[in-house]
C-alpha cells in the first residue's frame, strides 16, 4: 500500500495503487464493497463488489459472486463473475463457475472451468 504525507504531515494514500486488504493466512467471510484497487490475498466466502480493479492474489481462494469493474485472477476463485470490462486469468489463476465479461484474457497454464458470456464491453487500457 503506498502512503504519503501531506503538507499537514497527515498520511495520506496514493491514487491507483492497489491495495492488499486480506492478507495470506486469513479467512474471512461476509460482504465485501470497494471504490478503489484492492487486492484479495487470502481465503473469502461471500460476496464482492469493486467498481475499479479487483486482483485475487496467488495466496487466495475466494468462493463468492463477484462484480467488478476489472478482475485480475492470480489465485482461485469459485463462484459467478460479472465484468464490466476485462477478466483476465494469469498463469496459476484457476476459476471455476460462471461468468458474465466484456472481455475474456485466459493465459497459458491458467484454467476457466465453467459457463461464460463476452459481451464485448471491455475497456483493456483500464487494466
Amino acid at each position: 500500500m503506498a502512503v504519503k504525507s501531506n503538507s499537514s504531515g497527515n498520511p495520506t494514500f496514493v491514487q491507483g495503487a492497489v491495495r492488499t486488504v486480506l492478507f495470506p493466512n486469513s479467512s474471512i467471510s461476509g460482504k465485501l464493497s470497494y471504490d478503489l484497487p484492492v487486492k484479495i490475498d487470502s481465503r473469502f466466502t461471500g460476496e464482492v463488489k469493486a467498481s475499479d480493479l479487483l486482483v485475487v492474489g496467488a495466496n487466495a481462494h475466494v468462493e463468492a459472486r463477484v462484480s467488478a469493474r476489472n478482475l485480475q485472477l492470480e489465485g482461485k476463485l469459485i463462484g459467478s463473475v460479472q465484468v464490466v470490462g476485462c477478466f483476465e486469468i494469469m498463469p496459476g489463476g484457476h476459476f471455476q463457475g460462471d461468468a458474465k465479461v466484456g472481455e475474456l484474457k485466459v493465459h497459458a497454464s491458467a484454467t476457466f472451468d465453467g459457463e461464460g458470456k463476452i459481451t464485448g464491453g471491455g475497456n483493456p487500457s483500464s487494466l
